[in-house]
């Protein structure tokens, strides 16, 4: 029953466009979090931080989980690849996105805590602003999932 392949609408089509279409519209804002995130681990004043691996990857998962979610809607476009397995793929890749985007902060704030330089203290403050994008990027995200698997 999971792996048979399904027959998708015409309506469930239009939303699976709208989902994958919000998805696309995040991409730019999570390749900017993670050049952020990145530019702040590689940083000698900062890379020292304790928490600083786990916080990298945390967000990485938040990233892995926005690719995981595209790839499956990319997949279901294709009649023969759409099945119930699917389904619960996309779900759990947007799940990891909003649970590692919780861990993701609150490791940032931890790390935040030992850095004094002020140049990387202004990094910080840009990534807890992309941070909450990303907040308002997985809510919506969440509306279009919801509608597409309802």
């Amino acid at each position: 029953m999971h792996n048979q392949s399904l027959v998708m609408t015409s309506e469930e089509r239009t939303a699976l466009l709208d989902w994958w279409n919000t998805m696309e519209k995040a991409k730019p804002m999570v390749r900017r979090l993670m050049s952020l995130i990145t530019e702040l681990r590689v940083d000698p004043k900062t890379s020292h931080a304790d928490g600083m691996i786990l916080f990298y990857r945390a967000a990485s998962e938040v990233s892995y989980g926005y690719a995981g979610v595209r790839g499956c809607i990319r997949r279901a476009f294709s009649n023969d690849e759409y099945r119930e397995l699917l389904r619960m793929n996309m779900v759990m890749c947007h799940s990891f996105a909003e649970r590692f985007s919780v861990d993701t902060k609150i490791l940032l704030e931890r790390v935040a805590k030992q850095i004094t330089d002020p140049g990387s203290l202004i990094l910080v403050q840009k990534i807890r602003e992309t941070l909450k994008e990303n907040d308002v990027m997985l809510k919506e995200i969440r509306v279009k999932a919801d509608i597409f698997l309802k």
